[in-house]
């Protein structure tokens, strides 16, 4: 460690006898909020690849890299430069997630990193629900069970992307709904993440059944769920979705915090290739 307590390298990864006291030491300095949900859980499932610098009790910048989304690393922490001297040990990323408080300062870093020739910014926007969610308004939405597997696995390839197996795992240890228009799921919603206090809720809807409130009725059943498990719903999405912005207006969920995507861009005018 330098004299001003600022690491050039990131600390080695814990060997495996120690990965599990590491990872708690992690959980434990990120605390338990709507923006560090979806790490927490990827954490617990020892999901994810970690960049620290600092005791993970303490750290100065750790970025923490999913294995299912290794294109969007996120960082946390309260020191730019440690960030910074982070980035270039990443590999497979498009974006970088870091605090809104500390963006302006990791613009050059990700661009270097990345050798981009612009980085834009973009808003991630994290909400919470404290009142009581409401009730569907649509009768074909319903909390799915291990019942509906067939349902699950006969799904539109456009509405779970191939991955039932995920999605019954959630339905076994987390909440799962779905809205059924001829015994076909056009629009689902589900625990995307969980921790003690909060549950971050994952929708999409079918591109031909958007508009049609599917979205709000599968949401308004999962929140539901989550608030009778003691947890606090989070909703999460980009600052330009302005239709999951509008769901989560109906559904009663108050912005709370945001985070800020670095994302590189590229003069495609400099590509000179035939």
């Amino acid at each position: 460690m330098h004299a001003k307590g600022h690491h050039h390298e990131p600390l080695p990864p814990p060997t495996a006898e120690g990965t599990e006291g590491y990872l708690e030491r992690v959980v434990e300095a990120l605390g338990d909020t709507p923006e560090t949900v979806i790490a927490l859980q990827f954490l617990r499932e020892g999901a994810c690849d970690i960049l620290c610098v600092g005791d993970p009790a303490d750290f100065e910048g750790i970025i923490i890299q999913l294995l299912a989304m290794p294109a969007e690393p996120m960082a946390f922490g309260n020191s730019a430069e440690a960030i910074a001297n982070l980035i270039p040990h990443l590999a497979g990323w498009s974006c970088l997630n870091v605090p809104a408080h500390l963006a302006e300062d990791l613009i050059e870093p990700v661009a270097s990193a990345s050798g981009a020739d612009n980085v834009r910014m973009r808003d991630d926007i994290y909400f919470v629900l404290r009142r009581s969610a409401p009730s569907p308004a649509l009768s074909t939405a319903r909390l799915l069970t291990p019942a509906d597997r067939a349902l699950v696995e006969a799904a539109p390839e456009d509405l779970i992307g191939g991955d039932s197996e995920r999605l019954l795992v959630t339905i076994e240890d987390g909440h799962v709904a779905g809205s059924i228009e001829d015994d076909i799921l056009v629009a689902l919603a589900h625990t995307f993440a969980t921790s003690s206090k909060h549950a971050d809720i994952g929708v999409v809807t079918h591109p031909n059944w958007r508009g049609l409130g599917h979205a709000t009725a599968v949401s308004s059943l999962v929140a539901q769920a989550i608030q009778d498990d003691g947890r606090t719903p989070v909703w999460s999405c980009g600052g330009p979705n302005i239709a999951s912005l509008k769901t989560a207006a109906r559904i009663g969920f108050q912005e709370v915090a945001r985070r800020v995507y670095l994302i590189p861009e590229f003069d495609e005018s400099d590509d000179t290739s035939s």
